[in-house]
């Protein structure tokens, strides 16, 4: 409480000395969820002592009214009714509260209106007649005047406001990629005589929250056929072909920056097939094996968001092939994999539901 009334008793200045509508003002917060904000001149007096000792404090029937006082201290010439509107404004912009629910309690001309509460049409707020004998009639009166106002202001995005929200939301997003994975293997190379494997193919990931992912690969791998032919003469060539799935959990660092660092655990299923071609002086023939591997895979690496739609990636996989017919199969395989991917659904927003978009040109 005493925090909240000091914050209260802060005195802002408005412009600079000097300058035309140079003022200082107090912005009272006397409610949580306020119905409308009372404005009163202090003309001249001081602004702490007024906050606390002012008929409209005293009454007690304005506690869920906010009060703005203000002191205009070098008013401009023709109307000083335009420094309330640029002030009045300037609090409105910088709290998100709608103009319509100021009530200026007028001391210029007490005898323009006869009613308690009236409207210029040259400024958007409200005008409170001084000369009101009650100040019971004039609460009801605000009351039913405000019964059907919006008290705060709809927060305003621009085009970059919504880009930078896209940027940072992670939680739904569903990508589409393609990846390129070159690993070198350790053991008895899958089965194949190759040293190192290329495989690439296409990725499919699931947001779970800002911070984890569901990641799905699905990938083939070969090499260069081994072994030449020369027009009209035997020989044999070798083909590998490596194809497989992956189902990793992901998780980053970061909820919202646009580099973020990752580590993933996995598993997945591998099928390695060799094929042998023969050319006879009679013709030709083939002969193939193939090998299935149930893969246990980890990898840790650097994700960057380029825009809300576009993420690029570079991780450092390392794969465990466990061949469940013949142990000695067993392979490591330890490489590199670089991705790009796409954000189907880039435009939707984490706080879609708590935000009305709307671009400023």
């Amino acid at each position: 409480m005493t925090i909240h009334i000091l914050f209260s008793q802060k005195i802002y200045e408005f412009n600079i000395p000097s300058a035309k509508c140079y003022s200082q003002y107090i912005f009272q917060e006397n409610s949580a969820s306020p119905k409308g904000v009372l404005v009163i001149d202090a003309r001249g007096e001081d602004l702490i002592t007024l906050s606390q000792n002012n008929i409209y404090v005293k009454s007690g029937l304005f506690t869920d009214y906010n009060i703005v006082y203000i002191n205009i201290l070098d008013k401009e010439i023709n109307s000083s009714l335009n420094c309330y509107n640029a002030i009045i404004y300037t609090i409105a912009s910088v709290r998100k509260i709608k103009e319509s629910v100021f009530f200026l309690i007028n001391t210029l001309d007490e005898n323009k209106q006869k009613a308690i509460i009236y409207k210029d049409s040259a400024y958007p707020f409200n005008f409170i007649n001084n000369n009101h004998g009650s100040l019971e009639v004039l609460k009801a009166q605000l009351d039913t005047e405000l019964n059907d106002k919006s008290y705060t202001t709809d927060k305003l995005y621009s085009y970059e406001d919504i880009q930078l929200d896209k940027m940072k939301n992670y939680k739904d997003n569903f990508d589409v990629g393609f990846f390129y994975s070159p690993f070198a293997l350790f053991g008895p190379k899958l089965n194949s005589t190759s040293d190192v494997v290329v495989t690439k193919g296409l990725s499919f990931k699931k947001a779970l929250t800002s911070q984890s992912t569901l990641l799905l690969n699905v990938s083939i791998g070969n090499k260069k056929p081994e072994g030449g032919i020369e027009p009209g003469k035997k020989g044999t060539v070798r083909v590998f072909m490596l194809m497989g799935t992956e189902l990793m959990y992901r998780y980053y660092d970061s909820a919202d920056k646009p580099l973020r660092f990752f580590s993933s655990l996995g598993i997945g299923g591998y099928t390695m097939t060799n094929m042998k071609i023969k050319i006879k002086k009679g013709g030709v023939s083939t002969s193939s094996d193939s090998n299935q591997y149930f893969t246990f895979l980890a990898d840790a690496g650097l994700e960057y968001r380029i825009s809300p739609m576009f993420k690029i990636s570079s991780s450092l996989p390392i794969k465990y092939f466990s061949n469940n017919i013949n142990k000695n199969y067993n392979t490591l395989g330890v490489g590199i994999n670089l991705g790009i991917l796409a954000t189907l659904n880039s435009s939707s927003k984490s706080k879609a539901e708590e935000k009305r978009k709307t671009e400023i040109n």
